[in-house]
Order: C-alpha cells, then sequence, then structure tokens
C-alpha cells in the first residue's frame, strides 16, 4: 500500500494494516491511493482505490460510532427497494473478527455538491437540474413500505406514533421535545389519512446530493442515509421546501410525477419544517428566527435561544 506521509502522520500504523487486510478480503485488491478524510482517536475514514472507483472504508476503535452492521441493512434495503443512484456498501462487521476494530467498506459516488454546482449553472439548467432532482427524490419516496419506524423494518402502523417516537429521538432539549410532541398530538387529526410509509431520508440538503462530473444537470448520487427512517415521505418534501435552493416550481413538477400531494399537507408542513428547527438547535440569529416564524404559524410560543 503506497502511504503518502499523510497516512502515517494522522493514522495509527495498526489502522493502516487494518484497512489493507479488509479490502483486500473484501474486494481481493490492494488497497492503493489512500487519502485520509477524516482521524480522531477512535475513528477513521479514507479513500481508496482508482480515481474512476474509489472505495470509503471506515475504521472504528470504539462503540461511540453507531454500528456498522445496522447501517449496512438499512442501506442494503434501501438499494434493494428504491432505484436511486446511491452509493454500494460492500462490507461491514461490528464483530472485531478479522481485524480488531469496526469496520466497513462502500463505494464513493463521484460528483459534485449541489451548493457548488448550482452556483455555476444558468437559470435554465438549474430548473433542469432541480427537475432531476424532483425525479431522483420522487422515486426514492415512490416504494410503499409496510410499517412506519426504523429501517428496514418499522414497528408502527400509525403514522403519528411512528413520527413522536422520532421526535422524541432526535430532539434533545427535552422542555422544547415535551411542548412539540404535546402540540402534536393535539393535532393528530391532521395525520389520519397518511397512511403510506415511505423511504424517508431526513437530511436532503445540498451537501447531499451530488451532481455528475460531465453531465451538469445529472444527479450522480444521494448521499448519507443514516438518518433515513419509514415515515411520511412530505416530511423530505417540506425540509427541502424551506431549505434555499432545494425546491422550485420544476422540482415540484417532476416528484409529483410519483407522488401526488396529499390533502392536508399544508397543513402539516410547518410541523416538519419545525422539526428540522428544533433537532439542528442553532442559535443563529436566523435559524431563531426561521424557528419563531413556524412556531407562530402553529400558535406556539416564540423561543429566545436554545438550551
Amino acid at each position: 500500500m503506497p502511504v503518502e506521509a499523510t497516512m502515517t502522520q494522522l493514522m495509527p500504523r495498526a489502522v493502516i494494516e487494518a484497512i489493507e487486510n479488509v479490502v483486500r478480503f473484501a474486494t481481493g485488491q490492494g488497497a492503493s491511493n489512500a487519502e485520509v478524510i477524516h482521524a480522531d482517536e477512535d475513528y477513521w475514514i479514507a479513500s481508496i482505490g482508482e480515481p474512476s472507483a474509489r472505495l470509503i472504508v471506515k475504521i472504528a476503535s470504539s462503540n461511540r460510532v453507531p454500528s456498522f452492521e445496522k447501517a449496512k441493512a438499512k442501506h442494503d434495503f434501501i438499494t434493494s427497494t428504491a432505484q436511486v443512484p446511491m452509493a454500494r456498501m460492500i462490507a461491514a462487521d461490528d464483530g472485531r473478527t478479522r481485524i480488531p476494530f469496526r469496520y466497513s467498506i462502500q463505494t464513493r459516488v463521484l460528483g459534485e455538491e449541489w451548493f457548488t454546482r448550482r452556483s455555476r449553472l444558468d437559470d435554465g439548467d438549474r430548473e433542469r437540474a432541480l427537475a432531476n432532482l424532483g425525479d431522483v427524490v420522487g422515486r426514492l419516496h415512490l416504494p410503499r413500505l409496510s410499517m412506519f419506524g426504523t429501517l428496514p423494518m418499522g414497528q408502527e402502523t400509525e403514522c403519528l406514533a411512528a413520527l413522536l417516537a422520532h421526535c422524541r429521538e432526535i430532539i434533545r432539549d427535552q422542555s422544547i421535545r415535551a411542548r412539540f410532541t404535546e402540540h402534536l398530538e393535539q393535532n393528530a387529526h391532521l395525520w389520519a389519512d397518511v397512511l403510506h410509509p415511505a423511504i424517508t431520508h431526513d437530511d436532503l440538503h445540498g451537501f447531499n446530493v451530488l451532481f455528475h462530473p460531465h453531465r451538469p444537470v445529472e444527479v450522480s448520487g444521494i448521499l448519507d442515509f443514516d438518518k433515513a427512517w419509514g415515515g411520511p415521505a412530505e416530511s423530505d418534501l417540506a425540509r427541502m421546501e424551506l431549505w434555499r435552493g432545494m425546491s422550485s416550481q420544476s422540482f415540484l413538477a417532476a416528484y409529483r410525477d410519483h407522488v401526488p400531494e396529499l390533502a392536508g399537507y399544508g397543513e402539516r408542513r410547518p410541523f416538519y419544517q419545525l422539526l428540522w428547527c428544533l433537532e439542528f438547535a442553532q442559535n443563529t440569529q436566523d435559524h431563531l428566527d426561521t424557528t419563531n416564524v413556524l412556531l407562530a404559524r402553529l400558535g406556539m410560543p416564540s423561543l429566545k435561544r436554545f438550551s
């Protein structure tokens, strides 16, 4: 393995040897052209291989990083269920059976982040790119799952029950979480007709959408399904409509070819958007302003700052 100076500086020798071992075991090939993406005291990420077919190898020495095997099970379920461009997970092991570390290996999707690509497109190409993104997100949401809840197998038959459980998991502030979930329960009727769970990414911002290196308006991959769950598809849409540059009429037209709008979406949308604000919980003025606009829209008290 040609190890650059940065590799030996940023990774212990045991980690470098572990990467060589698992890549050879999983692919039958050597671990060439290694590049460090992340390195700290118990978690390392490296990019390996030729430019056109690189792999991402993640190595963890503790249990602080969530289960790689569960991530692979979720990832495999999504790739087998939805027809969207995304990485393929090749191997994962939490049991330290081959090396004294936990690890995962996946393909690396080539492309440019949407937040960078969109700034280099003219108005026409930007709309064509958003239309392509709308088509991809629509295809992600198109398959109907059997249950709401965690992937690959949900636990709830009712959307609101799963949404409440999801809120309790992702909103850190106990007081804010209690107020928001109480307000959800008071408006339970709004979710009575949301009957079909879908693969809900939960983090479809512009850094998790890549566009093709040589085809400017074509999505090459959706990244980071770690937060994905079996939820209401419209939750992803609501967040994308809140975030700057992630939606347009062209996006919505392409998306609606796959997923028609459900009655009552306009009333549910601010709940989904506020949930993101409460999860993200940043005390910047812009974020607090957005949060308070949504709180007012839902008839809830304003918030001075997140604790």
